[in-house]
């Protein structure tokens, strides 16, 4: 997924740093969008308690408030922030990319999580600005990704080596015959980190040591104090800041003894188009703060597709039955062999459809976007104006609920929805216009390869038998798009009786991925 689609709490606060200079002199322009009071009445911060209450889930329920309006503005900090709770502003708005930018907080928050140099800070923000003519250094970085992520870049070839992975760890549990008591978003979340960044970084994974994976993870989801944080990081952010430390470190041994030459297209193109524009400790820096864009979203993906097929008996059975007809069996001298061509998931369609619906239902995070000039947006016959340096958020959860464009089950998942047409501009789940995640094929391949393989292999069943009881998520983490479970979920995996002594792998194109 794209590099930080860090909203909420940590893009007002950051922001509001360039903004303290106006506090108490607001003046509203008639064109501006309506400012609306805050639940707590209670003046100047109101809105921050609220945020702090409940997280991004305060910008989509405010929109439920003042769902009359397409966009609403609120005081903090002496900055405005527009909101946008529907999809009828968001042609307008993903047409003017640079005056309404994006690129602009996924540069500003990439150098301020990894604690990277001012020349590599000013270097990456550099000419992202609507007039500016110059070359943009965080522009040429994300065209390299969409072509190394490209099917005719190194798609195929990083798909093949993540299906590997997936595959090695399916046919250990199956040598088990079964796991009881296992933590689904722990398994979850390894199954994905090492099938990622084996696709990602090559044989010399800086990942596969596993104090770099636990770092990883305890960087990402402590990255909102870390970005917070002026005074005392070490006390406030400590565990992210030891993570990002064992994180650096390997990244900086992997590129000083030449171990990305080996790595994917992406490592390469990315390597090559920053190398002398940042710091040398900055790639390393660079590299850790983009773990977060190719893992911290694909796993809880995965996580709720996982939830939402296996606790759902209809769903599972058409998952199944879908999964079936792009398999191919054959006997071998070894017995009984199937295979699963990766090139061929979208013809189960439930698979992408059930993916895309869980991204909608559980999505949590925004869409933040810094205004760079002022600019108008159109919906409906009316003109709303954002004044420059004024922020825009996308909220995407209510978005995602809005039953204008959803209808009357947008608070019910179906695994079908996506069959058929949905309204395109009220999904949000990989982005939008220009700023569409540049990684989303392999996301998407990948969790899909991953959910049949478990579904046509596998029973689960929630520990301590029972039914599937609802998890809810985890708001605490506002830098994620979709949030983990808020109750640990245990299950028990069982072999299918009628898989036992059947081998599996997976094929792209009809040649096997190994």
């Amino acid at each position: 997924m794209s590099v930080l689609k860090l909203g909420s709490l940590g893009v007002v606060l950051v922001i509001s740093s360039l903004l303290l200079r106006k506090i108490f002199a607001l003046k509203r322009n008639s064109q501006e969008p309506p400012c609306v009071s805050a639940p707590l009445p209670i003046p100047f911060v109101g809105h921050v308690l609220g945020l702090l209450w409940q997280r991004t889930a305060y910008y989509s329920n405010l929109s439920r408030n003042w769902r009359k309006y397409p966009i609403f503005s609120i005081n903090m900090f002496g900055g405005k922030v527009h909101i946008v709770g529907s999809s009828e502003l968001m042609s307008s708005l993903q047409k003017q990319p640079h005056a309404i930018s994006f690129w602009f907080m996924e540069a500003l928050f990439t150098t301020l999580l990894g604690g990277m140099s001012q020349r590599s800070s000013s270097n990456l923000q550099a000419n992202l600005s609507p007039g500016s003519h110059d070359s943009s250094l965080l522009l040429e970085g994300l065209k390299v990704t969409q072509q190394a992520m490209s099917p005719r870049g190194g798609l195929e070839a990083m798909i093949r080596t993540a299906a590997d992975v997936i595959l090695a760890g399916l046919d250990a549990l199956s040598y088990t015959n079964n796991r009881k008591n296992i933590d689904l978003w722990a398994w979850t979340q390894h199954e994905i980190t090492i099938a990622t960044t084996e696709a990602v970084y090559g044989p010399s994974n800086p990942y596969r040591d596993n104090e770099v994976e636990k770092g990883f993870w305890n960087f990402a989801d402590d990255s909102i104090p870390l970005l917070l944080t002026s005074y005392l990081p070490e006390i406030v952010a400590a565990k992210a800041l030891a993570g990002r430390a064992v994180v650096v470190k390997a990244m900086e041994r992997y590129f000083t003894t030449g171990d990305y030459k080996n790595g994917s297209s992406l490592v390469n193109a990315r390597y090559h188009a920053l190398k002398g524009n940042i710091d040398d400790d900055d790639l390393a820096r660079f590299e850790c703060v983009n773990g977060i864009a190719i893992l911290a979203n694909s796993v809880p993906t995965a996580f709720w597709m996982i939830w939402h097929v296996f606790s759902d008996a209809k769903v599972l059975a058409e998952v199944r039955r879908q999964v079936a007809t792009i398999t191919a069996t054959d006997n071998s001298k070894i017995g009984e062999l199937r295979t699963i061509d990766l090139s061929r998931l979208n013809e189960a369609p439930i698979l992408y459809s059930a993916m895309q619906e869980a991204l909608r239902l559980r999505a949590t995070g925004t869409g933040p976007r810094m205004v760079l000039q002022d600019t108008f947006l159109d919906a409906g016959g009316e003109r709303y104006l954002l004044k420059k340096d004024s922020v825009v958020i996308i909220a995407n959860e209510a978005v995602h609920h809005d039953r204008a464009a959803w209808g009357d089950t947008a608070d019910v998942f179906k695994a079908d929805r996506f069959c058929e047409k949905v309204p395109g501009q009220s999904f949000r789940g990989f982005g939008g216009g220009v700023n569409l995640c540049p990684g989303r094929s392999f996301a998407m391949l990948e969790v899909a390869a991953l959910v049949a393989m478990v579904a046509a292999r596998f029973d689960m069943t929630p520990t301590g038998g029972g039914k599937w009881d609802e998890p809810n998520q985890n708001m605490s983490n506002m830098s994620l798009q979709i949030a983990p479970p808020k109750k640990q979920v245990r299950v028990d995996l069982q072999l299918r009786r009628e898989m036992e002594g059947v081998n599996w792998r997976f094929v792209y194109r009809g040649s096997t991925t190994a």
